[in-house]
């Protein structure tokens, strides 16, 4: 039978373990992102900072290719909002980026809680709109803020 101190050792060495795997797969040049999609549309999306913080300016990308032909879409409009369940909001609509089929848009998260988030996006003004969503957890505000 094994004592307190080495249960928590050996949950402290998995932890460890696991965290050395996630790093190595996200190491160097590497950044977080999450992917989400539509019926037309497949999105890999990113922020700076992650995790967000409230308060700050969270800048996300979005890289969206069509989900047929993988082929980046050039032409989209959308936006990106978020909120909480005591009605604070925020969204703002996207911006094309330099790189090929790729978006950003800015929020600011006024409060640290868990938020909804969503994106509406099409290819063209001829399309309608299609919408994905996620939940956000976002951290208290830092002290110095970067």
């Amino acid at each position: 039978m094994m004592h307190a101190a080495g249960t928590r050792r050996l949950a402290a060495a998995a932890l460890l373990s696991t965290l050395a795997g996630v790093a190595s797969c996200f190491g160097g040049d590497h950044q977080l992102e999450l992917r989400q999609g539509t019926d037309s549309y497949k999105m890999v999306i990113t922020s700076d900072p992650i995790p967000p913080h409230a308060r700050e300016d969270v800048i996300y990308t979005i890289k969206v290719t069509d989900r047929k032909t993988g082929q980046p879409i050039e032409t989209g409009e959308g936006r990106i909002f978020a909120n909480t369940r005591e009605g604070a909001r925020t969204y703002d609509g996207f911006v094309k980026s330099p790189q090929v089929g790729a978006y950003s848009a800015k929020l600011n998260y006024v409060s640290a809680e868990q938020w909804a988030v969503g994106i509406q996006f099409h290819g063209d003004a001829s399309r309608p709109l299609e919408k994905t969503e996620w939940m956000q957890d976002v951290l208290p505000e830092r002290s110095g803020k970067p």
